[in-house]
């Protein structure tokens, strides 16, 4: 094989016929060393559950702009792009690899798909308003997500064989990610009270309050603080919170939307919310879960 040096520097003299042995027999511990952190099976349902969270916010975000003028979907966006930095992060945790070596080209196309599926929902929900049914106007973004569950379904497949590899020890969940938790829960209830509310003026205030929160959390994400390293750290009492803070303002939204939401209802739900924040924030964690998380 021909010897492409560096630029600036003299070819390296080719290695003998033992070192190149030794260079062979080193791939496959290499390889055994990646396939070790690399948890592929995780990851396909990371990439499901990142669907699925796609598949909700598509939905709630069209179902509000065909009904009542509301600002109130713009508090939807930021969850939802808080919520895939956590889950950015949990990707990480796993080994962060998308191993589709030999189906590269057909893992990029079948993104684009999705994408361009998900946008054409989005440009015929603004162009036609209530001209469509809804199911028409879902139908390429159902595809779209039908796309992105296949892509963590053939990454499950490809696990199927793989042996499972050794559990990697997960950072301690301490401050100040147990900070972020808890403003992060709280946030959260601000924004499901705000919604439901509907007022113009206050949804305005808190969904810059958010954005600024988010700024500053993107801008952190690479520290012990920033949202995707709570995908990290987390355990599953803290995603418990997340999801059903998603599911609370979610419904927020959309109600409010068709002016049947219920202010006292969603207050209260904001209270338990927080509660659950302060609850999965403070209280600690078990040794015996650590090891085992």
């Amino acid at each position: 094989m021909e010897q492409k040096p560096m630029r600036g520097a003299a070819p390296l003299d080719p290695p003998s016929p033992e070192i190149a042995r030794l260079y062979l027999d080193e791939v496959d511990r290499v390889i055994e060393r990646r396939d070790d952190r690399v948890n592929l099976r995780a990851q396909g349902w990371v990439t499901i559950a990142q669907g699925v969270l796609l598949a909700g916010f598509v939905g709630c975000t069209t179902v509000v702009s065909r009904g009542a003028e509301t600002t109130a979907s713009m508090l939807l966006l930021l969850g939802f792009v808080m919520a895939i930095q956590v889950l950015s992060g949990l990707t990480e945790r796993f080994g962060g690899q998308r191993r589709f070596t030999r189906w590269r080209g057909l893992y990029y196309t079948a993104v684009v798909i999705a994408c361009v599926a998900i946008v054409a929902t989005f440009g015929m929900s603004l162009v036609t308003e209530n001209a469509l049914p809804l199911g028409v106007v879902l139908a390429p973004a159902a595809l779209g997500v039908l796309v992105l569950v296949g892509i963590g379904a053939c990454q499950l497949w490809l696990a199927r064989g793989a042996p499972r590899g050794t559990r990697r020890e997960r950072p301690p969940f301490v401050w100040p990610a147990r900070g972020t938790t808890l403003a992060f829960g709280v946030l959260l209830g601000i924004m499901i009270v705000t919604a439901a509310y509907g007022d113009a003026l206050l949804t305005s205030l808190v969904t810059v309050l958010a954005a600024i929160s988010l700024v500053v959390a993107s801008i952190g994400s690479g520290t012990d603080w920033g949202l995707a390293y709570l995908g990290e750290v987390w355990r599953w009492p803290q995603f418990l919170m997340l999801a059903v803070g998603l599911v609370a303002l979610a419904v927020s939204v959309v109600l409010s939307s068709t002016a049947h939401a219920d202010p006292l209802v969603f207050v209260l739900v904001a209270a338990a919310l927080v509660l659950l924040a302060v609850l999965v924030a403070l209280v600690p964690s078990s040794p015996k879960a650590d090891r085992h998380a």
